[in-house]
């Protein structure tokens, strides 16, 4: 018990929507972790498959915060941290319920968290779970002036040589460790978005405060999407992709950067949507840009694009 209380305490968060089985295994792998302070909040938003009576069922000493209704990832990850800073957390992982994490990853990233004093936020390397050694996510880039925001090293092969710790332009909220105090000042998730960029709009308002990011190589999780057919881009997630990208870049873009953002980000949305035609998927293009326009104009999000 001394050497745990020795420890900085991290509070591991997972938000969960009917996925009973991944999220069951998604806590596993943190009830495995090798930092010996650590304590999970499972947030439950609502599920009907028995998910939070089945993870206070077998993770007897975890928090489970039951919500009578799907809240989605930045409202459920907001509870969670918000009850984690309350406990006292020095610092707070936060990790999708389809993803897996190594044993010693928590323990990597507090680790070099500890070293770095201005640092706000720490990402492992994320890979496909069924390529387990084909990167997802080995930092971020996000350079609006040019309309680009993306995951580096995406679809390669790690080779362990290759990579060493760096600076990154975002995280995302898949897998990361943040510090306490970096969100005591500069706030959680912005609930504006709905779905998608509100990791990305986290990590710019911390870069804005002056806090570090960073991403860790060594440390290690793996996330259930698919590589090959580059997840499931229903005309759902189509249309809050392009609607959150409009608000990030009116949120933060400079005025002298509009030009070159408008040019690169429409011919980024003109190459995404010839892709989608050339396979059929006229719905999930007609989304996007409906999205991209709801996003400019500040129109209501339509009933079928709302998150149930």
């Amino acid at each position: 018990m001394a050497q745990a209380e020795s420890e900085p305490l991290v509070f591991a968060i997972v938000v969960n929507w009917n996925r009973r089985e991944l999220v069951l295994e998604a806590v596993r792998s943190l009830a495995s972790s090798d930092h010996l302070n650590l304590k999970i909040i499972v947030v439950d938003n609502g599920s009907t498959d028995g998910s939070a009576d089945a993870a206070a069922s077998e993770f007897t000493d975890a928090i489970i915060i039951r919500n009578d209704q799907n809240l989605g990832f930045a409202a459920g990850n907001n509870l969670g941290i918000e009850r984690a800073l309350r406990e006292g957390a020095g610092f707070v992982f936060l990790l999708n319920n389809d993803a897996t994490v190594a044993p010693d990853t928590v323990r990597i990233l507090v680790d070099f968290a500890r070293n770095n004093p201005r640092l706000g936020g720490a990402a492992p390397y994320i890979f496909y779970h069924q390529q387990t050694d084909l990167i997802w996510f080995g930092g971020g880039t996000a350079a609006l002036w040019r309309g680009r925001i993306a995951h580096q090293w995406i679809r390669q092969s790690y080779h362990s040589e290759q990579h060493h710790c760096r600076r990154t332009g975002y995280l995302t909220g898949c897998s990361v460790l943040f510090k306490a105090d970096a969100l005591r000042e500069t706030g959680l998730f912005d609930l504006t978005y709905g779905l998608y960029s509100e990791d990305v709009d986290l990590s710019l308002r911390l870069r804005r405060k002056g806090w570090e990011l960073w991403v860790v190589p060594e440390a290690h999780v793996w996330h259930r999407i698919s590589a090959s057919s580059h997840g499931e881009f229903t005309p759902l997630k189509a249309y809050h992709r392009g609607r959150s990208n409009v608000l990030l870049v009116k949120r933060h873009i400079r005025w002298w950067q509009a030009p070159t953002m408008l040019i690169g980000g429409l011919l980024g949305g003109v190459f995404v949507s010839l892709r989608l035609l050339m396979t059929g998927r006229r719905a999930t293009v007609a989304a996007f840009w409906r999205g991209a326009w709801m996003g400019l104009t500040g129109g209501r999000i339509p009933l079928e694009f709302q998150l149930q």
